[in-house]
């Protein structure tokens, strides 16, 4: 049963995923939080469906805001795979949902949420925290958030220009 509409999902795909509920018309999160997904790469893509299969469920009009892939210069081989696994998995519940799918590199969220494209995470946390009146977020939570933010903003200014 779908309990509200025209929400934006922010996701920070990562062992531990950040997830963002982002109601579009007035801005409130209506869930924030992050899930170690864990276990064998089989169980963590079973974890992740089963999270976003009943969001997708609880929710109509939505529209899903996804961290780009960044990998740090010293990066184990395996994390391109896992990730990729895990987009994966985002992209299919998405695509059976009709759920619409918007990719920003995390440069993007950062200049968007701090006016800075290299703004360190720190500073994503706290200006995260005040404009939503949070407190103790990780940076998975606060990179969902952002990500879905970004996406509200940039979603805002296309329809005014238009």
């Amino acid at each position: 049963m779908n309990t509200n509409s025209d929400v934006i999902i922010g996701l920070d795909l990562a062992e531990r995923t950040g997830i963002c509920v982002l109601l579009k018309e007035s801005r409130k999160i209506l869930y924030s939080g992050s899930v170690k997904l864990g276990g064998p790469s089989g169980k963590r893509l079973v974890t992740l469906n089963t999270l976003l299969t009943d969001l997708l469920g609880k929710y109509s009009n939505v529209e899903i805001a996804i961290e780009d892939v960044f990998l740090p210069v010293v990066t184990s081989p395996r994390t391109p795979i896992s990730l990729g696994e895990l987009r994966g998995v985002a992209l299919l519940c998405a695509e059976l949902s009709g759920a619409k799918v918007f990719f920003y590199p995390p440069a993007k969220m950062k200049l968007a949420v701090t006016g800075s494209g290299r703004a360190k995470k720190n500073d994503v946390i706290d200006i995260i925290e005040r404009e939503f009146n949070l407190s103790k977020i990780d940076d998975n939570q606060a990179d969902a958030i952002g990500i879905a933010y970004t996406h509200w903003m940039i979603s805002n200014f296309n329809s005014a220009i238009v």
